[in-house]
């Protein structure tokens, strides 16, 4: 194996040994804040005042909504949302000189954790993903560890 082969495998093993921890500690923040905005979380209409969005290989995908709004307390709020690709496009698409909303679930506390009222907690799937990284990541480095003594095995006697 040439240095550039060494070189990919030790960056692939790199992130999956810090990318799992990573994506498993971002599980751990979105079901944090899901349970707290399901709890006590503050539910506002929020204007939309740009949408933006990538479009990779003909399909829109990736929508993005700034929103603001204010409390009760007469504070003014902007946040940016990532929203589902049919409301990004509805919201795209609905003419400029009307003001266009959405309802938002906002902490009191923290007004900088929002998210669309009708958010769907998904720290699930970002444990799973980062518990595959790292059992992947760690199988791997088990694996190129017990390889090493059977390639100097080999030199040795070669």
């Amino acid at each position: 194996m040439g240095f550039l082969g060494k070189l990919r495998g030790i960056l692939i093993l790199l992130v999956l040994l810090i990318g799992g921890p990573v994506m498993i500690g971002v599980g751990y923040k979105e079901a944090r804040d899901s349970k707290a905005l399901a709890d006590h979380g503050v539910v506002a209409d929020a204007v939309v005042s740009e949408v933006t969005w990538s479009k990779k290989r003909g399909s829109e995908r990736n929508f993005h909504a700034k929103v603001s709004f204010v409390t009760p307390d007469n504070r003014t709020v902007d946040a940016n949302l990532s929203v589902p690709t049919a409301l990004g496009k509805e919201l795209r698409d609905a003419p400029e000189d009307k003001p266009t909303t959405v309802s938002v679930r906002y902490l009191p506390e923290d007004t900088s954790t929002v998210a669309l009222a009708d958010h769907k907690d998904e720290s699930g799937f970002q444990y799973g993903v980062g518990a595959l990284m790292l059992l992947a990541g760690i199988g791997l480095l088990a694996w190129r560890l017990r390889k090493k003594p059977e390639e100097a095995v080999h030199a040795q006697t070669a």
